[in-house]
């Protein structure tokens, strides 16, 4: 194998690559779940292209199809449903990504007056491969950012038919700036007509794949910060209604501590004129008013005390036993909006469940434990015969666009504290176990 064809080989996986990042963060479409599946994609890509590299007078077009043969076949392996739709996908994307070409060849053409030259084609090669390796040595908190997102959106049927019909243009376009560039027949035009349509085309096409491109991150970004907002404006609702009860609570404590003496008093004279019956009966009435008064569930935490209680009455009101064991100590060093996150999507999960569940007793079981730097939280609650766990960011409600963000809501909160969220179902009891680790 010659260097000419290691070279193609690089330009080739270059644009697979770019396809498939293009794919993510613009389109926000998934990727492989794991590790081993990614390896084996590229490793088949690897060998089919050396392969191909081996075949002797083998077609010019052959080096260009085999990376979008190998983006349809990502498309048709990643997607779950409309795959077929999914594989023409390679259009748009390869319009854009052949516009970053196109422009700057024109330009080259333009300044230089002479044809794109080998060495403007390494030059070009070699900036694609300087930005793509600072993008992957830098660009951790934008790939991050962007992952967040795409677990609270995708993309609405108009701003995919925007990507795809400005992608399918800036195409058209640029093989006409091609055709122009490169004098091919039926595209020859005069010198001074042929720079003014290479300048404005480029400049053209280039202003327009990025006001698209960056109209739709707006309003992912947007619908993105709404989501959070109303996350965080829910938790403080909930923090607010659990203070409001705790003061009240209170003031009931304090009203029956002002009696108290009123109630010995009217305690010794039953006793001394022995009306028994009468005392049972005041006794009862005031363990009635001092039930009232209890402040709820203590967890030593305030946060987990607002969304442990604000859960438990609702609990109650379906017949569900909630029970706590350990404490949260307030300094435990978890956020109050991660402390949030972990206890009310866990508890909403399973008071949903099992507010329709067919279940001789309905309990929910909150365990929390510390060690050193580690947090260990557990939410247990029984479940019916068959019931399977499903995967992250799915749902089975009917308005699954605003469901499902639950147990990813979690998992991100779990990473941010290099942490993990493990479920299960062991002897008919679900289990949800979050492991956290503080810098305290």
């Amino acid at each position: 194998m010659v260097a000419m064809d290691i070279y193609d080989i690089l330009s080739e996986s270059i644009m697979l690559l770019c396809m498939i990042l293009f794919y993510h963060y613009i389109y926000m479409e998934p990727g492989f779940s794991g590790k081993r599946s990614l390896y084996l994609f590229s490793g088949s890509y690897l060998a089919v292209i050396l392969g191909l590299k081996l075949i002797p007078d083998r077609p010019e077009w052959a080096d260009f199809l085999c990376p979008v043969v190998f983006f349809c076949l990502y498309v048709l392996l990643i997607r779950k449903k409309k795959r077929i739709r999914g594989m023409f996908l390679f259009l748009p994307i390869s319009g854009y990504l052949f516009m970053m070409v196109a422009a700057s060849t024109a330009f080259y053409v333009v300044f230089t007056g002479a044809r794109s030259s080998e060495g403007f084609t390494y030059a070009m090669d070699a900036v694609f491969c300087l930005v793509l390796l600072v993008f992957w040595r830098k660009g951790g908190r934008f790939r991050r950012r962007i992952k967040g997102e795409q677990g609270y959106r995708s993309l609405s049927r108009g701003e995919r038919w925007l990507l795809n019909l400005g992608g399918i243009f800036i195409f058209v376009m640029a093989v006409i700036m091609i055709g122009i560039m490169e004098n091919v027949q039926g595209y020859e035009i005069d010198s001074g007509w042929r720079i003014l349509f290479l300048m404005t085309g480029s400049i053209s096409i280039a202003l327009l794949a990025v006001v698209m491109i960056a109209f739709v991150m707006q309003g992912s970004r947007k619908e993105y910060y709404q989501r959070e907002s109303e996350l965080r404006e829910r938790y403080l609702k909930t923090e607010l209604e659990h203070f409001k009860a705790y003061r009240q609570a209170q003031q009931e404590v304090r009203r029956i501590r002002h009696d108290m003496k009123n109630h010995y008093a009217v305690l010794s004279v039953l006793a001394e004129e022995e009306k028994n019956a009468e005392i049972r009966a005041y006794l009862a009435q005031l363990g009635e008013e001092v039930v009232r008064s209890e402040v709820g569930i203590q967890c030593g935490n305030d946060i987990a005390d607002a969304i442990v209680n604000e859960k438990n009455r609702r609990a109650k009101e379906q017949g569900t036993v909630v029970e706590v064991e350990g404490r949260l100590p307030q300094d435990c060093g978890i956020d109050m909006l991660d402390i949030c996150t972990i206890f009310s999507n866990a508890l909403d999960n399973a008071l949903e469940y099992l507010e329709g569940a067919q279940l001789p007793e309905k309990w929910i079981q909150i365990k929390m434990s510390g060690q050193g730097n580690m947090w260990l939280f557990q939410f247990e609650n029984p479940v019916e015969s068959k019931v399977v766990i499903q995967p992250t960011g799915t749902t089975g409600k009917a308005d699954g666009g605003w469901h499902g963000f639950g147990v990813m809501n979690m998992e991100r909160t779990a990473e941010k504290y290099m942490g993990h969220i493990r479920r299960e179902i062991k002897e008919g009891v679900y289990c949800l176990e979050a492991v956290l680790f503080t810098t305290k």
